[in-house]
């Protein structure tokens, strides 16, 4: 073991509360920093005294940053203190936690580097194992954790998200207002959002006005009994189910059509379900020839536009009298693709309304889902749900840093 010859450059970087710099070593080509007490008490973490009923001394040895690309570590005694509050244990230092094996400097970088790099490229970068890495950012991402008791929402937003294949499901509550996510919970069962109201509480459940939701009867009937809110039908779940029913006019009228009709409506999905108002003008001139070829085609985009356009609309009564009149066009249209839709819109017709009056989308869910499927495809697939949920709040929800 021989002295490392540049200490006085380094030892303010390890000046703690209670600790000053000894020495430091280079042994087996990492740097040996040895620190030494300044105090002859512990601090007890439950009342925060000084303590100086000391039952046993701890010779410990953590991981610290790197310096010059050599890993450093950190040698000091720590204290195991009996206080009058009652408090049997390890005392509290302000640089490393009771029982870790590195220091919070260094923890706090992993798992800031975790929020922008994968758990593997991570744990390379820190030269620590990929199950210590992922630990670090659990506890920090638990730590930095918003608790429902500090929110106090008046608009929600609820939405699902596939994790795995197999119709395995996390539902997503978010604060309109905020435009964060304030909880995850598994499944999108009525059971798992009537969770979130029970932790939310019966008081703060009350004062949400609305909610924006799918057309999913557990996510309805749990709102309807936790909370007064209005429902309102998300519009781009509507403009989904249009386009699903599109979609089959499209493939019906391409297996019946010919070699020619095959060749020219071949790779013109994208433009048959894009609206007509958010195309350039070259693609408007393909879509007209393609469309004036095909009168059922035709027909079904029309009757799409139809309806995305009453979403347009800024009066209710209006709104209303437009969807009756396309009701009709589907009926005199002859096209059953549509059938189904207009069942879903007449059935949860209510929710639907209430967009005129609210005008709240789930588009920020969707813009989350992008985020949470980004977080998925990162860790290569997560086997620990409870960590991906945690990562999905990290992401699009609040921090303990960031609370209006």
């Amino acid at each position: 073991m021989s002295p490392y010859n540049s200490k006085f450059r380094i030892k303010d970087l390890y000046q703690f509360n209670r600790y000053k710099f000894c020495d430091s070593f280079v042994e087996d080509g990492h740097i040996l920093i040895v620190l030494k007490r300044t105090s002859k008490t512990g601090k007890c973490p439950v009342c925060e005294k000084r303590c100086n009923n000391i039952h046993k001394r701890r010779l410990r040895k953590i991981r610290d940053l790197d310096i010059v690309q050599s890993k450093v570590f950190i040698e000091f005694t720590q204290y195991d203190i009996c206080c009058s509050c009652g408090y049997d244990g390890v005392e509290e230092l302000d640089f490393v936690e009771s029982y870790s094996r590195y220091s919070k400097r260094f923890e706090e970088k992993v798992f800031i580097l975790c929020t922008k790099m994968c758990i593997k490229d991570v744990a390379k970068e820190m030269r620590i194992g990929w199950e210590a890495t992922k630990n670090i950012d659990k506890e920090y991402a638990k730590k930095y954790l918003v608790d429902l008791d500090k929110i106090s929402p008046k608009q929600i937003g609820v939405d699902e998200v596939a994790y795995e294949k197999g119709h395995k499901y996390i539902t997503v509550v978010r604060d309109v207002d905020l435009g964060k996510v304030i909880w995850t919970g598994k499944d999108r069962k009525k059971e798992t959002l009537n969770t979130f109201f029970s932790k939310l509480g019966i008081e703060k459940c009350q004062e949400i006005v609305s909610a924006v939701v799918d057309m999913w009867d557990p996510f309805i009937s749990s709102i309807q009994e936790n909370t007064k809110a209005q429902i309102i039908f998300d519009k781009f779940h509507i403009a989904k189910k249009i386009n699903e029913a599109l979609d089959k006019v499209r493939r019906n009228e391409f297996s019946k059509a010919d070699s020619l009709e095959r060749k020219n409506m071949k790779h013109k999905r994208f433009l048959i379900l894009s609206r007509r108002k958010n195309l350039e003008l070259d693609k408007k001139e393909i879509l007209a020839q393609l469309l004036e070829q095909n009168e059922n085609l035709y027909t079904a985009y029309i009757l799409k536009e139809q309806i995305l356009d009453i979403f347009d609309e800024t009066d209710c009564r209006t709104g209303i009298k437009r969807f009756e009149k396309w009701f009709e066009n589907v009926f005199q249209s002859g096209l059953n693709q549509f059938d189904d839709v207009v069942k879903t819109i007449k059935n949860y017709f209510y929710g639907i309304i209430n967009y005129f009056n609210n005008r709240l989308t789930n588009a920020q869910s969707e813009g989350f889902n992008n985020k949470i499927n980004v977080i998925r495809r990162r860790a290569y697939g997560f086997r620990d749900l409870d960590y991906f949920m945690l990562k999905i709040v990290q992401a699009c929800g609040l921090n303990n840093q960031n609370i209006p």
